[in-house]
């Protein structure tokens, strides 16, 4: 089966998220006046970077692959967008600036995203990384690339541009997040890290999350929400490289869902193992 994008076309989508980080996000980092930021809910931001960005960006992917667009900001104004997801066809989602909490308080650690998802799956990914330069991507069938570069799980594991990671044969630890957990949820999460070996504080920006996981700075991730554009573009490149993401009750990633059990993303080899022993914890 040939892939949903040639090679042409999924450079095309990369050169429009740099094009638009260029023109709509990066003049306005650290740049942005009190009125061009906006609460959607608690903690929630949305700046004029993310707006603009979505606009711009929108119709450049459409010219590229003739689908619906699920862009975070047009879901917020109208949420009937996402429910092409739940679908059997084809649609672009879009995270204009992920982490958009770290954007608004100067922190570089923030990401441009888009998926693709056909059939209700993540089947593409485009992660940029607008102040590092740093493109991951991939698509179902073709591999996943971080500059050009196939990624493949325990090949590459470096940190930073060019240093190397000394791990003296122990894996990683977890990156997890129990901000927003349920206080069920967040119990048995904590209760799992000793078990597990600690974890790290997530990035508050998915786009370097998984750019974490599948260069494997953290053994796994854990995610109590699971919105779609935070998420397809991860999933799809982790899929590529080597790595599984998956309900901890058993069941798969499906983008159209965003509640249910946590969500863990671990190398495939692993993911079994972390799975048993967070879903023992939560009385899964």
């Amino acid at each position: 089966m040939e892939p949903i994008l040639d090679a042409a076309a999924r450079a095309a989508v990369g050169e429009a998220m740099r094009r638009v980080a260029d023109a709509e996000i990066r003049p306005r980092f650290r740049a942005l006046a009190d009125h061009h930021v906006h609460l959607k809910g608690p903690g929630d931001y949305v700046t004029e970077a993310d707006l603009e960005a979505e606009r711009a960006l929108t119709p450049l992917l459409r010219e590229i692959l003739d689908v619906p667009v699920v862009g975070e900001e047009a879901t917020a104004a109208d949420p009937s967008v996402v429910d092409v997801l739940a679908t059997e066809g084809t649609a672009w989602t879009v995270d204009p600036v992920d982490g958009t909490a770290n954007f608004v308080e100067g922190s570089d650690t923030y990401a441009v995203m888009v998926g693709l998802v056909e059939g209700g799956v993540p089947v593409g990914g485009w992660i940029l990384q607008p102040e590092f330069g740093r493109m991951f991507e991939a698509l179902q069938g073709v591999g996943a690339f971080l500059d050009g570069r196939s990624l493949a799980a325990g090949v590459e594991r470096s940190r930073g541009d060019d240093a190397r990671a000394a791990w003296e044969g122990k894996e990683p630890r977890g990156a997890v997040s129990v901000r927003y957990a349920a206080d069920g949820v967040r119990e048995g999460l904590l209760a799992a890290e000793p078990e597990l070996g600690g974890y790290e504080d997530l990035r508050m920006c998915a786009g370097f999350d998984y750019a974490d996981l599948v260069t494997q700075q953290v053994g796994f991730l854990v995610y109590t929400r699971a919105k779609p554009w935070d998420h397809v573009p991860g999933a799809a490149i982790a899929a590529e490289a080597g790595f599984t993401v998956g309900r901890l009750d058993g069941s798969g990633y499906r983008p159209a869902v965003e509640v249910g059990a946590p969500l863990l993303a671990a190398r495939t080899d692993r993911w079994e193992s972390i799975r048993e022993v967070l879903a023992r914890n939560l009385g899964l």
